[in-house]
């Protein structure tokens, strides 16, 4: 009988079937260390759901062990129940024989902590086109998704700073007149209405003269409030620093302005208490008109409430546009 050798010069004498063991073994050793090798994650499921082959990267994320979850559809028990779904979507996709298959989820690891794994699903089919096996490559996603996450609130966090008055948390000066812009260009397109309305408390000074500027923060917050509960929604208010408001109205005309002015006043008066007694508050009014710029309604609003804060008698003063 005629014998190949296996490893020339090596004085051992092998089979063409123990040659070919060899090399099937050589070849599964080769694709382990490959797999192994991997900073993916990387695993083997056949159509009954049960894990053929994970690779380290697997281990060392759940800190469970191959063996562990060899059983029918167990890696599913690593999926939190109110994200099972997607990954049953996932697979019974890869069966029906779309491929790839892209799905994210977490998985629970042995310490309880949930990782976010990012996946590309592979359908592999026989030579009958029936899917055996599929093939998953993840990545986890959890700190990158997490450090978006914190630059998005960041970002919205310092919006917010710059676009609201730090103390009682309403627009302040400069985000209010870019909305009174914009709310002006929209007119031009579609129609002009609304007003605009500037309010001073009257002897707030004497609130932080006499009792400290803590107090007299706190006196600011309120009116702040007030002022929040009494406007709708559509409305606009700012503080534009000290003890002046503005409120832009966008929606109705001098009729509905004065009422509004009166009710800002006397909520002002009625809910707001102070060491010194109850404040007042006077409210100037300029209408919205065809020929208006932010820079002209603040003047005018502005002129009417210095005019009614001078006047002898509380009485809102409503200065018309210029024609």
């Amino acid at each position: 009988m005629a014998w190949d050798s296996g490893q020339p010069g090596n004085g051992v004498n092998v089979s063409p079937t123990e040659r070919d063991t060899i090399a099937v073994s050589e070849h599964d050793q080769l694709v382990d260390a490959v797999l192994d090798a991997a900073a993916s994650l990387i695993l083997v499921v056949d159509a009954g759901g049960r894990l053929v082959r994970w690779n380290r990267a697997c281990d060392e994320l759940l800190d469970y062990r191959q063996a562990e979850l060899e059983a029918p559809f167990a890696l599913l028990d690593l999926v939190p129940a109110a994200e099972r779904q997607v990954a049953e979507t996932a697979m019974r996709a890869l069966l029906a024989g779309q491929s790839p298959v892209q799905a994210e989820f977490h998985w629970r690891t042995r310490a309880g902590d949930l990782r976010l794994i990012q996946w590309s699903l592979t359908g592999l089919s026989d030579r009958h086109g029936e899917i055996t096996h599929m093939v998953g490559t993840g990545i986890d996603v959890t700190e990158a998704r997490r450090w978006v996450e914190e630059r998005v609130e960041g970002e919205a966090r310092l919006r917010h700073m710059a676009d609201h008055d730090a103390l009682t948390g309403l627009f302040n000066r400069r985000r209010f007149e870019e909305e009174l812009e914009r709310h002006i260009a929209r007119g031009r397109r579609y129609g002009m209405t609304g007003a605009l309305l500037m309010l001073d408390l009257d002897g707030f000074k004497q609130v932080n003269d006499n009792h400290g500027h803590r107090i007299g923060d706190r006196v600011l917050t309120a009116v702040a409030a007030v002022l929040r509960h009494r406007l709708r929604e559509s409305d606009v208010i700012a503080r534009f620093g000290g003890d002046e408001f503005a409120v832009l109205m966008p929606v109705g005309g001098a009729t509905r302005a004065r009422e509004l002015a009166r009710l800002l006043s006397s909520a002002v008066n009625s809910d707001v208490g102070t060491p010194v007694g109850p404040l007042s508050a006077s409210v100037g009014i300029a209408v919205l008109d065809e020929s208006s710029t932010p820079d002209d309604l603040l003047s005018r609003a502005d002129d009417a409430m210095y005019a009614e804060k001078r006047a002898p008698r509380p009485a809102v003063r409503h200065l018309r546009s210029v024609e």
